[in-house]
This record gives structure tokens, C-alpha cells and sequence, in this order.
């Protein structure tokens, strides 16, 4: 059981820091979050580039953390092995639980495995990254509700086998990383003033 236990955390260490990624990366450059009222604040000129890399950063890991979670090397700490460890140790209805949760998700993680294949975790020659995003499309809103649905599944799992009910390994509805990056912004500006 301590290798299934081993599994299950390096599994919600995946989801937490995609989660983690997704919205400090949302934050900043999603439609009606900070964009409006902090342009200013981080297209200063001794910030911006902080901005920039920030931004590249947290989108890139964001896909870095989803194809490992996606990942379909026997070897990985994925989604796939986390269910085939659940039918090892005798929990076929919490393997069909996991798969059947992330059903509707199956396009969407094919596309985000591509992106991240192509142009972030191998950089394919020729691939020019419009040109896969384009082919590829991914909607942030998507991404989120994904990753919402594992850090669930993931927490429903933990509960099940190790009789942790109330005790989440992945937060779910918090938005603690969207509201530091308001927050880092907010004394950013008043620093400004």
C-alpha cells in the first residue's frame, strides 16, 4: 500500500501544480482578470519582463505538469498507472470511477498532450507554435474544469482507499493562487503610486 500511496501523492503534486500554473497564467493573461486594471503595472519597464517570463513560465508548466499526469509511460506517476494500480489492489470501481470521470475530457487532454509534445517538452522541428495551437485548440476554461475534475477524482480516491473523508490532497475550489497574484499585484501598484 506504501507504493499506491507513493502513486496517489506524486499524482496530486500533478494536479496542484497545474492548478497552481493555470491560475497564476489565467490570472494575468485571461479575458476580465488582471489585464484591465494592472496593464500599466506590468508593462512597467522594470517589471515587464518579470511579466513575460512569468507568463511563458506558468503557461509552459501548466502543460508540463498535464502531460505528466497524461502520461502513458508505464514508469510515470500518471493517470493511466493510478488506475491500473487501483485494479492491482482489488479497486476496479475506483479505476472505472477515474476513467469514467475523465471521459469527457479525452480531446481535450489529446490536444494538450500534442502542444506540449510539439513545441514545449521537445521542441519538434518545423512546428511553428501558431500553427499547433491553431490545429490543436485548447480553451483555457476547458484546461481549468480538467484539472478541477482530477484534483476531485484524486481526493475522492484518497478518501476512499485511505479512509481520509474531509482530508483533500488536491484543492479543489480554492482560488489561493490567483488571489496571491491579485495580491502581489495590488502592492505592486500601490508601490507604483
Amino acid at each position: 500500500m506504501d507504493e499506491f500511496w507513493h502513486l496517489l501523492r506524486r499524482v496530486a503534486e500533478s494536479v496542484t501544480a497545474a492548478q497552481a500554473n493555470y491560475q497564476v497564467w489565467f490570472t494575468l493573461k485571461g479575458e476580465g482578470k488582471a489585464l484591465p486594471e494592472y496593464y500599466d503595472d506590468m508593462n512597467d519597464g522594470a517589471y515587464v519582463d518579470f511579466f513575460h517570463v512569468i507568463n511563458a513560465g506558468t503557461y509552459k508548466l501548466m502543460f508540463i505538469e498535464l502531460g505528466c499526469l497524461f502520461d502513458t509511460d508505464d514508469r510515470s506517476s500518471s493517470i493511466r498507472n493510478l488506475k491500473k494500480s487501483l485494479r492491482e489492489i482489488g479497486r476496479d470501481d475506483l479505476a472505472t470511477k477515474l476513467e469514467l470521470g475523465l471521459k469527457d475530457f479525452s480531446h481535450l487532454v489529446s490536444n494538450i498532450l500534442t502542444i506540449r509534445s510539439k513545441i514545449m517538452a521537445h521542441k519538434e522541428l518545423g512546428c511553428l507554435s501558431e500553427d499547433v495551437h491553431a490545429t490543436n485548440e485548447v480553451i483555457p476554461d476547458g484546461i481549468g474544469h480538467l484539472i478541477r475534475k482530477c484534483a476531485v477524482l484524486v481526493n475522492e480516491i484518497n478518501s476512499e482507499i485511505f479512509d481520509m473523508s474531509g482530508i483533500l490532497m488536491c484543492s479543489v475550489e480554492t482560488m489561493r493562487y490567483e488571489n496571491a497574484t491579485f495580491n502581489m499585484l495590488q502592492t505592486l501598484q500601490k508601490g507604483r503610486s
